[in-house]
């Protein structure tokens, strides 16, 4: 599992800095216009919420799949209640340019809910191959 989970996060890491530097300059190259002073806080946020999430599932028992699944519901909750904070906080600190930041922010949020997916996907596999592993090695004892 500890493997899985350095993966992970290495390929969330570089999956993050090619997005946020990538929509960065498609931003500044196509819509200069949309532009925000903060925008470093979006993907900041996204990575960190992603390390979170990564952490949060290396401590879930693979003996316990509905536990999984509360985690994971658990943890987009959590996701929606700060990203509206986010946003809110922002609307009363930049109130003109509210309109540009919500929109980066969505398709921040889009394409991390697509990567997100992706590693609870691929998480779901290896414990439901983790478990198929010892159930057969306690027939094997038996």
């Amino acid at each position: 599992m500890k493997k899985l989970t350095i993966y992970f996060l290495i390929v969330h890491t570089i999956m993050l800095s090619i997005t946020g530097f990538g929509i960065w300059f498609i931003v500044i190259k196509l819509f200069p216009e949309i532009m925000v002073d903060h925008y470093f806080i979006i993907p900041l946020f996204f990575y960190l919420m992603g390390i979170i999430f990564i952490s949060q599932f290396r401590r879930t028992p693979i003996s316990n799949p509905k536990k999984m699944v509360n985690l994971y519901m658990l943890m987009r909750m959590i996701k929606v209640f700060l990203s509206v904070t986010i946003i809110l906080i922002y609307s009363i600190l930049d109130k003109p340019n509210i309109r540009n930041f919500a929109i980066l922010f969505v398709v921040f949020y889009l394409i991390n809910l697509i990567w997100e997916t992706y590693i609870y996907m691929r998480m779901e596999l290896y414990y439901k191959y983790k478990d198929k592993q010892q159930k057969n090695a306690q027939k094997d004892i038996e």
